[in-house]
């Protein structure tokens, strides 16, 4: 039998090329980066010579890998219709990440919209904190994330906006000739920042009560009591919780829709899209 350029090494091609390196090319391929460059040498062996060469921290294809590149995407394209057409294609995952905020609320109508909008994904989704989500994309680990920017940053590029609003315990009473009680999130977030220049900014004195690293511990420091919370607003609050009143207005939340390298543009302006919607149905 002849040289063959099997299936899978040609994807490891491509995912390397999508994704930049072979680091991310394994995250997004579930493998481990050895099996992506046993792959790529698989190739090279077929066609006789070099296809990727390093180019100081990242990778560059040569000549001849180019011409494999474009080879193989046919290739694929051709061999992912067979087996669609033929009712044989393996079930598609989406990773989306998201903040913890307000996902009793937008993952609902999210995950519906994109269910009809993507109907050919199965979508799973990971709920963390910001600076997790951010890491995930860098490493290839996620597909999309949704995420926040408490500073309300660059808003004409922003998927939506949302309003911080202060949120205590039913119970709660302001001081009136103490500090104001506050629980936050602990470091990093990016409420922390918000949140002290509201107060400074209305020469509120304040102390942090509570930090928390996940939402459930902020929502049950606030029921309990312990101070108020700056929070974006989406839908409802939950029990024991409510709007604290007579605090200085705050400025809004972005929200924001970030993709691995490599992802699909398509893929990515879909579902900003599907988040601008869903933000645009809970306003």
């Amino acid at each position: 039998m002849g040289q063959v350029l099997d299936i899978a090494p040609l994807r490891s091609v491509v995912a390397v090329a999508d994704c930049g390196g072979f680091h991310r090319a394994a995250a997004v391929l579930h493998m481990t980066q050895s099996a992506v460059s046993q792959h790529v040498r698989r190739i090279e062996a077929v066609v006789g010579g070099p296809v990727v060469e390093r180019s100081g921290r990242g990778v560059a294809f040569t000549e001849l890998g180019h011409r494999v590149l474009g080879h193989a995407r046919t290739i694929l394209a051709a061999h992912d219709a067979a087996l669609t057409d033929l009712g044989a294609a393996e079930e598609r995952v989406l990773l989306i990440g998201a903040t913890e905020h307000g996902a009793d609320v937008m993952l609902p109508a999210l995950t519906a919209a994109l269910g009809r909008r993507l109907p050919d994904w199965r979508l799973r989704f990971r709920l963390d904190r910001n600076v997790m989500l951010a890491d995930a994309i860098e490493h290839g680990h996620l597909d999309l994330a949704v995420m926040l920017d408490g500073s309300g940053l660059d808003p004409a590029h922003a998927a939506g906006m949302l309003a911080l609003k202060w949120v205590s315990g039913r119970s709660f009473a302001t001081p009136a000739d103490a500090p104001l009680p506050v629980v936050m999130f602990s470091e990093p977030c990016t409420l922390r920042e918000p949140t002290f220049a509201t107060l400074e900014r209305m020469g509120t004195d304040y102390r942090i009560a509570a930090e928390s690293a996940d939402l459930s511990g902020l929502f049950a420091a606030v029921r309990s009591g312990l101070g108020v919370a700056l929070l974006p607003m989406i839908g409802r609050l939950p029990d024991g919780l409510c709007l604290a009143e007579g605090l200085p207005p705050a400025s809004r939340a972005s929200v924001f829709v970030r993709g691995r390298t490599g992802i699909d543009a398509a893929i990515l302006n879909t579902v900003e899209h599907t988040v601008r919607d869903v933000l645009a149905g809970q306003a």
